[in-house]
């Protein structure tokens, strides 16, 4: 039986025919959104066989970009699935329902299913993903979240909130611990002589930090093909992609992100720049010098100084 009063908190025993229902409501979802879904997954505690959970399903739906999916949400909702938008976040869209399965659904405040749409690939849906992965390959691991579950449902059965911030410090040590995720990012340095001088293109992103266009790799995609999506969206620039300058650097976000960034190098000689709206705060054409010490990163400032020295040697045995 599925189905809880919105903001409690109550634990059941694992239900094999959650799966049968989960299969049944993914099904649905990708008769309704077609192509517009990367993939649809299940996830959370409903997904992990032998554990107490709610017996709501979380349903992850990962697609390339969130525009992709704006023109369904007429037809989910005609199928049950509402969006809550003030639960959106930079990261997510919610949705949820309460479908007649296994149960009645007449109580408008019942909720059978929450629908996470993300970015597939990226950090939201990697987490996700590997933290589900991680309980269902390990039965003393899962057997300590359902521990942890129990104590807090006792302590918050009305308060769904603090019962899940309850389970964030648990959560983070498995995936810091026990996971390996990778995500990678790929741009270019840009540039174009302005007065006879090489000038490079710095941009400022929405956490406030100066560097390269550059931004994570949609399903499907190409380094190349990345590149030169997210100059375009990012700039409004087409450039000319140089491929045989690759220069990389790996960082750990968060303690358990491994990620890596590659950057080519990318000619424009017309064009007008433009920041991407709610995305870009800041961007600049400056000379080397003057670039170098816009960048915020010293990984940046080793990348930009490859692209000097390469740029100078082309030009020299050009000459």
């Amino acid at each position: 039986m599925l189905g809880l009063k919105r903001n409690t908190v109550k634990l059941v025993p694992y239900d094999p025919e959650w799966e049968k229902y989960a299969n049944e409501s993914i099904s649905e979802l990708s008769s309704i959104l077609g192509s517009a879904a990367v993939e649809i997954r299940l996830v959370g505690g409903a997904a992990v066989p032998g554990i107490r959970s709610k017996p709501i399903l979380d349903i992850m739906v990962g697609v390339r970009q969130f525009k992709d999916i704006a023109p369904f949400f007429p037809d989910l909702e005609s199928k049950g699935y509402i969006r809550k938008m003030e639960n959106d976040s930079d990261s997510k869209l919610f949705v949820y329902a309460n479908l007649p399965m296994g149960g009645d659904n007449s109580d408008p405040e019942r909720r059978t299913h929450y629908v996470h749409i993300v970015i597939h690939g990226q950090t939201v849906w990697n987490s996700y993903t590997a933290f589900c992965d991680c309980l269902k390959k390990d039965p003393d691991l899962s057997k300590k979240y359902e521990q942890l579950k129990e104590s807090l449902a006792a302590r918050f059965p009305e308060d769904r909130r603090s019962y899940t911030m309850g389970k964030s410090e648990f959560v983070r040590r498995v995936l810091r611990t026990r996971c390996d995720i990778k995500e990678r990012s790929c741009g270019a340095v840009v540039w174009r002589k302005r007065g006879g001088r090489r000038h490079y293109l710095i941009i400022q992103n929405r956490s406030g930090h100066s560097g390269f266009p550059k931004g994570h790799m949609e399903y499907g995609e190409t380094e190349e093909q990345t590149a030169i999506r997210e100059i375009f969206e990012e700039t409004s620039l087409r450039v000319r992609l140089d491929t045989s300058f690759r220069a990389e650097y790996r960082y750990l976000v968060d303690g358990y992100i491994h990620k890596s960034a590659l950057y080519f190098l990318a000619s424009y000689t017309d064009g007008v720049f433009r920041p991407q709206a709610g995305e870009v705060f800041g961007i600049w054409l400056l000379p080397f010098e003057d670039a170098l010490e816009r960048l915020d990163y010293e990984q940046d400032r080793r990348v930009l100084r490859l692209a000097e020295k390469r740029l100078a040697s082309d030009e020299q045995k050009a000459q």
